[in-house]
């Protein structure tokens, strides 16, 4: 994934994610669909890899300070045939 394209998709979910939501304290869930032809063929579908573009786009939108504001972060990737999609959840975290 590079973070250009992505962070043009990101921009539109984010924001509709963020609805009353205390920037100073957060949880993330972020739902990854990647093509299976995509997981077999490259190590850097890694997790980590996955979502850090997904933080700095929140951050360049000024929707977090710091990654630090992220107390829960849950990723999930999920092996598809279809189109690749990403599902972005953020919730005050208690």
């Amino acid at each position: 994934m590079k973070s250009t394209n992505g962070e043009k998709i990101w921009r539109g979910i984010l924001p509709l994610s963020f609805q009353s939501v205390d920037k100073r304290k957060i949880s993330v869930e972020v739902k990854i669909w990647l093509s299976t032809h995509r997981l077999g063929f490259s190590r850097r579908n890694d997790l980590d890899n996955l979502v850090k573009p997904i933080l700095d786009t929140m951050k360049k939108m000024k929707l977090i300070e710091d990654d630090s504001d992220v107390f829960h972060l849950a990723i999930t990737k999920y092996p598809t045939n279809a189109e690749e999609e990403i599902h972005v959840k953020v919730m005050d975290w208690n």
